[in-house]
């Protein structure tokens, strides 16, 4: 049983990118996040169909893709874009940390060209294997600095010479927006997203001086106290340019997002194209 103490403790600011409690293969919160990825009404966890259905038709044609190539998607959760593109002719790799995602695309998205893997791609994935990768859905601001120096190497390595890149991140606009919504909350649950049963919630946003970074800080309180920290790394235009660049890759185009939209400075996220050097 928990104590004061215990809640009092939990009460605090992690430095940044300071793990938390396991998320990905928690055997509830794992089946809640597929929940939210086949949902057709969120963008929470995968994009609505509509959004989905643009980003594979415009990634598909401006990537200069064709029937056999290889494509690898990394985070790929239950394999709505590699069902997608399956159908284009391509041969799909997905790879995500989730068994509960993994599992459901293997039953409900497989194609004899598709091959789905669990593992963490922070792991090399392969060697001159590829003619694209993506990563959709904001996953490459939740990683530090360092794990993302660490995810472009591997890219680079898995990529075929001049191949593409093509992944989405917050924009400047949303952190402003986030920094000026921030508010703590706390309340009483019955059976949710967090828990299978009644449990209690303290949520707070977390921002660090000099780093465009924000933690969403969740303490979940039942029979213990859990804290889960989920990070996320905003970017300008001129920032993931010379992330990119400094790591083996030249940046083809800055999007308002994935689906070829032209960039505005309001736009809450960035589409970002890119080529292996």
């Amino acid at each position: 049983m928990f104590t004061l103490d215990d809640l009092i403790n939990a009460d605090r600011s992690p430095a940044p990118y300071e793990p938390g409690q396991e998320l990905w293969n928690d055997p509830h919160i794992s089946k809640q996040m597929l929940e939210l990825h086949l949902s057709p009404d969120t963008d929470a966890a995968s994009y609505r169909p509509e959004k989905i259905q643009a980003i594979c038709k415009y990634l598909f044609r401006v990537m200069d893709l064709k029937s056999g190539d290889s494509v690898v998607d990394l985070g790929c959760g239950p394999g709505l874009y590699c069902s997608r593109l399956v159908q284009k002719g391509l041969y799909l790799t997905g790879i995500d940390r989730s068994e509960n995602s993994i599992c459901y695309a293997k039953c409900h998205n497989h194609h004899r060209h598709t091959n789905y893997v669990v593992a963490s791609y922070l792991n090399s994935f392969g060697s001159n294997q590829f003619e694209a990768a993506l990563m959709i859905s904001h996953d490459y601001g939740v990683l530090s600095p360092e794990k993302r120096k660490i995810l472009l190497g591997n890219i680079r390595n898995a990529l075929k010479p001049g191949g593409y890149f093509a992944f989405d991140v917050p924009s400047m606009s949303a952190y402003q927006n986030r920094i000026n919504s921030a508010a703590c909350k706390w309340y009483a649950s019955e059976a949710g997203f967090w828990r299978p049963h009644k449990h209690f919630i303290l949520e707070s946003t977390i921002s660090y001086p000099d780093m465009p970074t924000l933690c969403d800080y969740v303490v979940v309180v039942d029979s213990g106290v859990c804290t889960y920290h989920i990070y996320q790394t905003y970017f300008s235009p001129q920032s993931i340019r010379s992330e990119l660049e400094e790591n083996g890759f030249r940046v083809e185009a800055v999007l308002s997002n994935l689906g070829g939209e032209e960039y505005q400075s309001t736009s809450p996220e960035l589409g970002i194209i890119c080529r292996k050097l």
